[in-house]
């Protein structure tokens, strides 16, 4: 999966916040990737998937370009939002199977506006969700999960996305700005570990878009080696290396990113930033490619792609 970051990875959406209610809007001047280097990123890259993502997507200026340019590339294309400009830009395109709205929402109204610090945002994204919804376009909705989340918060906001025919649901571990020593990061993952564990319980019936290998280890159930070159971001400075969340640098091509890093330096136990990490770009890119396997992951993996449906509800998982 490739991610294009628009607006490079130092760029944070209008209203957005650290998570503890404090705005970190950066909309000035900021450097902005062309359409043209993005489909030779995607041409350099080679991936059925993509991603835009980047402050607000839909500010660029082509934006309704480059989501037609990749569309007729035959990619699979996640348009990551905050939701209030969609009403704005649905005559863009028309539905595509192979299109999703991926909307950021962190909980119910008072949660979500007190997580971006913007009283009105919930609002305005579930305006921009119904207004996809009408026109036929797929919605997803992610949610970070930080060490505070309220898991019957999220369920509660999940069962109205629910009643809007939203398609499907993904769960963002958060990552501390901060840097964490080894005991400070092996509390922080205790913690995050209980907060999934609620989650599976309490959002298992929803069409949680998460992989049931990916779900283990977040709950720190088994280890995954962390495979962020599976998932590479390319920004206006280039490739960053070796992964957006630490950004030590960028290469100048894809092929340099892969040849050039040393992938055995990053990972729990290699590097003291990556201590508090379990992003999907790392470990749910190692769930999908399959590293570290255990005996049933393939069976596993092909009961929750044949039981889950869009916009549909799963049978809930309940413990014996």
């Amino acid at each position: 999966m490739l991610s294009l970051d628009l607006f490079g990875a130092a760029a944070t959406p209008c209203g957005s916040s650290n998570g503890n209610g404090q705005s970190a809007c950066a909309c000035s001047e900021r450097e902005t990737l062309t359409v043209e280097r993005c489909l030779a990123a995607m041409k350099e890259c080679n991936t059925p998937v993509v991603t835009i993502v980047g402050a607000e997507p839909l500010e660029h200026p082509e934006i309704a370009r480059l989501t037609r340019e990749i569309l007729a590339r035959g990619k699979h294309l996640f348009l990551c939002t905050d939701g209030t400009l969609i009403r704005q830009h649905l005559h863009m395109i028309p539905p595509y199977t192979n299109f999703f709205w991926n909307v950021k929402l962190e909980g119910t109204e008072a949660v979500h506006d007190g997580r971006v610090g913007r009283c009105g945002q919930f609002v305005e994204a579930l305006d921009g969700i119904k207004a996809a919804k009408n026109a036929g376009f797929f919605v997803l909705v992610t949610t970070t999960i930080y060490p505070n989340t309220d898991l019957r918060d999220v369920a509660g906001l999940y069962e109205k996305l629910h009643a809007m025919h939203v398609d499907g649901y993904m769960l963002s571990p958060h990552y501390p700005s901060e840097k964490l020593c080894r005991n400070s990061a092996a509390a922080f993952h205790q913690t995050m570990q209980q907060r999934f564990r609620e989650a599976s319980d309490l959002l298992s019936e929803y069409n949680l878009l998460v992989s049931p290998v990916y779900m283990e280890f977040l709950r720190g159930e088994r280890e995954l080696n962390c495979s962020s070159w599976g998932s590479p971001v390319y920004g206006p400075k280039g490739w960053a290396a070796p992964c957006y969340l630490l950004n030590y640098g960028y290469e100048p091509s894809y092929e340099t990113l892969v040849k050039k890093t040393v992938w055995e330096n990053f990972g729990r136990g290699m590097n003291p930033s990556c201590e508090p990490c379990a992003s999907y770009s790392g470990y749910g890119t190692a769930a999908i490619l399959g590293m570290n396997p255990k005996a049933g992951d393939f069976w596993k993996v092909l009961s929750w792609q044949l039981h889950g449906g869009l916009g549909e509800k799963r049978e809930r998982v309940l413990k014996p």
